[in-house]
């Protein structure tokens, strides 16, 4: 509108002054030309062209480096690191040849981490050996193919066993692959290594066998393990039981002949063993080494024996019957170190009129030596008096431990935030949950479907079955019909959580002093039910054993907690140290003088750190490096005075995870390949690789990809510029002549 009004004006002379029709031409096709170029200027056009290029493409390689590649690759005992190395220089030429089509070829080495292989005209520069101590394949995969997503990757080529160790891996495997087929990018999985089942192979190996067990003396043991057999079918298998004092002298306590009835079998192996003098032992169980074995590093597993002098002692108070407490009640005495007073609080009107608030559990929660963990299940905070709770609390602060269940009156919904626990729970919790007696249940309050229960850590209190992937045996349980709704403090940990989309906090813990854990559902008992009655009791007592610190802590003034005592070559090992007085009251401003005796007797300071109202310690991997028996040497001093000491064992292991098993897993190998088959992914053998490579080569997936190309006006200074001065100089010429002729 603003430019056809401008046109208009052209039509509009100058009244004081006569002009001739030339001159009032050129004052007008001025005027317009200036109007043009300001319109011009506006609308800035521009023109966009398109260029076709040949787009590049990357063939990625990804080299398994871990030790388990020293192992053989076939029957001849050719080691599958032999068999990588020939393969690759094999195809050397082919290489070369690739980058001749402008396929660039990518090499990564990989364990637990990734490291870039440099190579150089066809030729790879590997390490001299492999040394990795863990695989994961999973986070490999992914991870260099997210690296190229902005190039054209024709094909990700993994050269491995297939046996992947890592615990936790960051990306699980099938994950990897499907990351892969949504790229269209074939993988083709080079298969090394012997599979279980070419018969070819001999192996004895101990697999699973507790870390630590506690056992009260005089009590009978019985020391459970799995052993795995491979080629020694009707061949006797002597497994022995021995037990290390801290003298270091060894003792066969047990032993047991096996004979495998198959070429593979796996059995459970029980030896029983009745300990009579209280201490800390090491204990062992050791299949003795058959004729032909290739890996002779797994028949044996280390642990740890605690013998007590005395059991524990559990308080439990119970809000409302119903069958949680009931299974619970009859699965935990059955430790015979566990007594169990159960106390049930009656929750009809009459009793809450006549009896709440009950003030008589204060001094059994004063009582230091009474109780050693309290559980609290669906109990309304105004069934106790104020002063127990401070009590109860106080004596959490203390060291002892805290189970809350989920019920329809826990957490905030029997206000326990207007208590002392409130401190001491790992949640956080508002006024507006309070669940009121003889009311509908607040459905706000509670997950209202069922969900199963999916563990977010390998731990001592997530750990309910030997399988080595502890989260297989959380999948195969019942769900929970329900639970409380918690939010966690950002100082707890969580253990579990809800196996669905929002992942919902079901139970977490909190270190007060003593432990406190809170279970939001209140259905576990439908796992002993419905047939899983080992893993449910196996979960319940470790929850105890955890609370009572009896998984890691001593009765000493100065303890070290060390929830973990068996540990591969250069791990990261920490490890807390707790200081009490004799009345069991946290003591502060300490200093330590620690030392780590490693297995040669050579001996290193380690310095301790106090981390808020902790004191906590990390070893230097470096010097775990050594296989065998390690001890930690803790004294403590106050203000140059003696508190106490305290000594812990753990063991590196001889046991290589990646040399334990000869046995590669082709099978998986060939499982992730076919995820992308429909692009053309496949397992092959290292020697069908260059048939691969030449297909790439005689008929390279070449693709044209357009580059844009746009030019605007203004964009550059050289027409910027013109254009300005083109402006300027109508708009100079056009002033110029009206004042030439009189008109300004």
């Amino acid at each position: 509108m603003v430019f056809v009004a401008a046109l208009l004006m052209l039509l509009i002379g100058p009244s004081f002054a006569k002009l001739t029709r030339s001159r009032r031409w050129t004052l007008s096709l001025l005027r317009l030309g200036v109007i043009l170029m300001a319109l011009l200027a506006t609308l800035r056009p521009g023109c966009v062209e398109k260029i076709e290029k040949n787009q590049a493409a990357v063939i990625l390689f990804l080299v398994d480096s871990s030790r388990s590649m020293e192992l053989p690759h076939i029957a001849d005992d050719s080691s599958r690191w032999g068999a990588t190395v020939k393969m690759l220089h094999d195809n050397e030429s082919r290489f070369r040849q690739l980058a001749q089509k402008k396929i660039e070829v990518k090499f990564f080495s990989f364990d637990n981490q990734m490291q870039s292989l440099e190579a150089e005209n066809g030729v790879v520069k590997l390490p001299e050996k492999p040394e990795g101590s863990e695989t994961d394949i999973g986070t490999a995969l992914y991870d260099t193919s997210i690296d190229v997503r902005d190039q054209r990757l024709l094909a990700v080529v993994l050269v491995s066993d297939g046996t992947q160790n890592v615990l936790e891996p960051e990306i699980e495997l099938s994950q990897a692959a499907e990351t892969l087929r949504d790229m269209g990018v074939p993988l083709l999985a080079v298969q090394l290594g012997l599979a279980d089942d070419t018969g070819q192979l001999a192996d004895v190996a101990i697999t699973n066998f507790a870390e630590q067990m506690v056992v009260n003396k005089k009590n009978d043991l019985v020391a459970t393990a799995t052993m795995v057999t491979r080629g020694y079918v009707n061949q006797d298998i002597h497994v022995e039981l021995i037990v290390t004092d801290s003298a270091g002298n060894e003792t066969q306590v047990a032993s047991e002949v096996y004979r495998p009835s198959k070429g593979y079998e796996e059995t459970n192996v029980e030896l029983k063993y009745r300990p009579t003098v209280p201490g800390e032992y090491r204990i062992k169980v050791r299949a003795v080494p058959m004729p032909e074995e290739t890996a002779k590093r797994n028949n044996e597993l280390d642990g740890f024996l605690t013998v007590r002098d005395e059991g524990m002692r559990v308080l439990f108070l119970n809000g409302a019957p119903g069958n949680e407490q009931r299974f619970l009640r009859y699965s935990l005495p059955a430790l015979d170190f566990i007594e169990l007073d159960f106390f049930p609080i009656y929750t009809y009107q009459g009793a809450r009129d006549s009896n709440w608030p009950m003030s008589e559990f204060e001094a059994e929660f004063r009582d230091p030596k009474k109780y050693d963990v309290f559980i609290l299940c669906n109990v309304d905070s105004s069934a106790l008096s104020s002063a127990s709770w401070d009590a109860l609390a106080e004596a959490i602060g203390k060291g002892k431990g805290l189970l809350m269940l989920g019920g329809t009156h826990s957490f905030g919904a029997g206000q326990f935030q207007q208590t002392a626990l409130a401190n001491m729970l790992p949640i956080k919790m508002n006024p507006g949950e309070r669940q009121d007696f003889d009311q509908d249940i607040r459905r706000d309050l509670h997950v209202n479907t069922p969900f199963k229960l999916k563990p977010t850590r390998n731990d001592f209190l997530t750990r309910i079955s030997d399988d080595p992937n502890y989260k297989t045996a959380w999948s195969k349980l019942p769900p929970l019909v329900g639970a409380n709704r918690i939010a966690v403090k950002e100082t707890a940990t969580v253990y579990l959580e809800s196996d669905d989309e929002a992942r919902r906090p079901i139970m977490a813990s909190a270190m007060v002093g003593g432990r406190a854990l809170v279970f939001a559902g209140d259905s576990t008992w439908r796992w002993r039910r419905y047939g899983f009655e080992k893993e449910y009791n196996r979960f319940w007592r470790q929850v105890i054993l955890w609370l009572a610190f009896w998984d890691s802590r001593n009765d000493e003034s100065v303890s070290i907690e060390l929830p973990k005592r068996r540990f591969s070559a250069r791990a990261l090992v920490k490890f807390g140290v707790v200081v009490k007085s004799m009345d069991g009251e946290a003591v502060e401003n300490v200093s330590f003088d620690a030392t780590l005796t490693l297995p040669s007797g050579k001996q290193q300071v380690i310095t301790i750190n106090q981390v808020g109202d902790r004191y906590q310690s990390e070893l230097d991997p470096s010097s775990l490096s050594q296989s065998g028996l390690y001890q930690i040497q803790v004294a403590a001093n106050r203000q140059g005075i003696s508190i106490g000491e305290s000594i812990r064992e753990f063991v590196v292991m001889d046991l290589d995870k990646e040399k334990a098993n000869p046995v590669a897993n082709p099978e998986q190998m060939k499982r992730l390949a076919n995820q992308t088959s429909e692009f053309g992914g496949k397992a092959l053998g290292p020697e069908q690789l260059s048939e691969i490579l030449d297909q790439y080569i005689d008929d390279p997936p070449m693709t044209k990809i357009e580059i844009p190309s746009k030019r605007r006006l203004g964009e550059s200074f050289a027409d910027a510029t013109a254009f300005l001065l083109m402006f300027v100089i109508l708009l100079g010429t056009e002033w110029w002549l009206r004042k030439k002729w009189g008109l300004v």
